[in-house]
Order: structure tokens, then C-alpha cells, then sequence
């Protein structure tokens, strides 16, 4: 990472001579200097993050300036600047992806929204029980485990949920299925094993970026 990068020697790391203050654009190969005359100027130990900063912000900036012009360009032509200029960077933020929390109105909504396998009637209000109880702070994660997004949508009204059987008992992990909202359930025999067997799945999945 950034910070064992600026810790550690160029020498340690073989990279002593193989850079210097320019970057080159995958899309062209042309190669641009992040400083004037960047491209002759050796990276050195005492400026590595100079030329880290230079890096990510060419990367993160500079390069997608034409791009996040045409995007912004698209947008305010879709929905109208006049529109968007009232709004904060927060409201923008939930008008585009939704919110960041999952009220009681929202789990209202979210319960009045799902269809339940017959097979798994017992379990699936075991879930919104526990959503409501001991599982309340993990709501954005669980949402995020069953759908792809931890984020509440600003409008609901379309939203749809599934509920189906997976094979297996209070051993096993329940799975999900993103594309179609859909969370697989084992046939727990209690909400004390549902709990401990989803959290565990959504806390795997969040480690190892799946959901």
C-alpha cells in the first residue's frame, strides 16, 4: 500500500531508476508528465510522495476530467441543472443510490415487498424479526449480502424481495442470489441459528468483497 511504499527504499523494492514523474494513458499509450518535464526527472527517495500525489491525482483526476465532463453533461441533460443545483451533496448522493440507513418505515416496506417460499414461511419472519431486534444495526449489510447495494432506495415502490429454500439445516450458510434480490435460506430450527449463520455469511462476504 501507499504507506509501506513511502516507508520502504526504492532500493528494497527494485525500483530504484525505473521511475519518474510521468504516467502513461492506458487507452493511447501516450505518455503525459505529471510535472513540467516530468518525464526526465528520476522519482528519489526524499519526493516519493510527491510523486505519489502527482500519480493519484492524474489518476483520479486529470485523466477522467473529459469523461466526468461528458457524464456530468449527460445528466444535467437528462434531469435538468436548474433541478440539480437545489439539491445538497447529500440529497444528490440518496437521489442517486439511495440512503445509507434502513428506518422501520423502510423494513415495513421491505417485509410488505417480499415474496416468501411457502417452504421457508417460519424462518423468513424469524429474519424480520431479528432485522427489527438484535439484527438492526447489520440491516444495510444484510441488504447488501441479498441485493448487491447497502443502500436504502430514496424510492422504494418498485422494490422487490425474494425469499427462497436452500438445502440444508443449522449447519449451513444461506446464500443469495444479487441479480434477483433474492436471500436462500436453510431450514433453521430456531432464530438463534439463523442469526449466527447469516451474520457469519454476510461477514465473510464483506471480507472477501463478494456481496
Amino acid at each position: 500500500g501507499s504507506a509501506n511504499f513511502c516507508k520502504t527504499s526504492l532500493v528494497e523494492m527494485g525500483l530504484e531508476g525505473q521511475l519518474t514523474f510521468s504516467a502513461t494513458l492506458l487507452s493511447t499509450g501516450e505518455v503525459v508528465d505529471l510535472i513540467p518535464s516530468g518525464r526526465q526527472r528520476v522519482v528519489q527517495d526524499d519526493d516519493k510522495e510527491d510523486w505519489l500525489r502527482a500519480v493519484l491525482h492524474f489518476e483520479m483526476v486529470d485523466s477522467i476530467q473529459d469523461a466526468a465532463a461528458a457524464f456530468r453533461a449527460g445528466v444535467c441533460d437528462l434531469v435538468g441543472a436548474s433541478h440539480l443545483i437545489l439539491l445538497s451533496a447529500q440529497e444528490l448522493r440518496e437521489a442517486w443510490s439511495g440512503r445509507g440507513s434502513v428506518t422501520e418505515e423502510d423494513l415495513k416496506v421491505w417485509q410488505a415487498n417480499t415474496e416468501v417460499s411457502p417452504a421457508r414461511q417460519q424462518q423468513a419472519k424469524w429474519l424480520f424479526d431479528l432485522l427489527r431486534g438484535p439484527l438492526q444495526e447489520a440491516r444495510p449489510q444484510v441488504l447488501k449480502f441479498a441485493t448487491g447495494s447497502d443502500r436504502w432506495p430514496s424510492d422504494a415502490r418498485g422494490f422487490r424481495f425474494v425469499v427462497e429454500p436452500r438445502d440444508g439445516g443449522d449447519e449451513a450458510l444461506p446464500s443469495a442470489m444479487t441479480c434477483g434480490n433474492m436471500l436462500q435460506l436453510p431450514c433453521y430450527s430456531s432464530p438463534e441459528r439463523l442469526q449466527t449463520q447469516l451474520l457469519k455469511a454476510v461477514q465473510n462476504c464483506t471480507e472477501l468483497h463478494l456481496a
